[in-house]
Formats: C-alpha cells, structure tokens, sequence
C-alpha cells in the first residue's frame, strides 16, 4: 500500500499538473496568436461557449458595424472619449465567415497623443460583437471582451 501511494505522489500528480500546464499554455498561445489578423474561433472561445459564429443571411452593413463598434467604445471611455476615426485601410469584411472587422481610432482625454484604438468583430448576421479589444492604452488586459 505505501509503494502504491509513493507511484502516485511521484508520477501521477507530476505528470497531471505538467499536462495541465501544456494545455493551459497552448489554450494561452492560442489565444495570443487569434489577436493577429481576422477572427476566427480559439479553444477558449469554445470553452467559454462563443465558439459558433451567427448563421443567416449577412445583412448587417459596414456602416452599422462602425456604429456598434462606437457605441462599444464609448460604452467603455464614457465621457473620457473625445474622438473615434474610422480606419479605412485596417477594416475588412470576411465574406466566408460573414464578419466584419472594424478598427476605429480613437482619442481619449488625458491620453490625447497617444495612439490607442478599438479592434470589433460583428457578425454581419446579427450585429453582434464577438470580440473587441482595445490597444494602445496603459492598462492591459489578458482577455478581450
């Protein structure tokens, strides 16, 4: 019975937690690397259960899709939101997943100089964001909203 308990604290629980931290790192990697480029769905987006995109016909216009990426900014600076510019030559629309990705630029009081911006994926199905995130500001966030 002791040699059966010693197996298990010197080989099970090692190998368990080590397996777990491999999982952990790639659900991590994973997520680092879907922050690149256009959307496309992550392990943790399915562990968190966003994992399928809208199905339907794509309605939504990109000019919907920037005003629900303001309003997102805005919900999140409140009054400390100056000015959004939409940004042209980063926004995108993918036709095979019927989302687009809309960068806006924007301009925050007390950070005026600073170049700080949203990033939203909406579905153009049903004007929903799937993912947002917010770059340039001093705080940082592991997860994006």
């Amino acid at each position: 019975m002791a040699k059966q308990k010693g197996v298990f604290k010197t080989v099970i629980v090692p190998s368990f937690i080590i397996a777990a931290f491999v999982v952990g790192l790639a659900m991590a990697i994973e997520e680092f690397v879907a922050t690149n480029g256009s959307y496309r769905v992550t392990i943790w987006d399915v562990l968190n259960g966003r994992g399928e995109l809208p199905e339907g016909r794509a309605e939504v216009s990109q000019q919907v899709a920037i005003e629900v990426c303001r309003q997102k900014a805005s919900a999140e600076f409140g009054r400390n939101l100056l000015l959004t510019r939409f940004d042209q030559r980063s926004s995108r629309y993918n036709p095979e997943l019927k989302v687009h990705t809309v960068f806006i630029n924007l301009t925050i009081k007390g950070s005026e100089r600073d170049p700080i911006y949203i990033r939203c994926d909406i579905s153009a199905v049903n004007r929903m964001i799937i993912e947002s995130r917010i770059k340039g500001t001093r705080g940082f966030s592991l997860f994006g909203t």
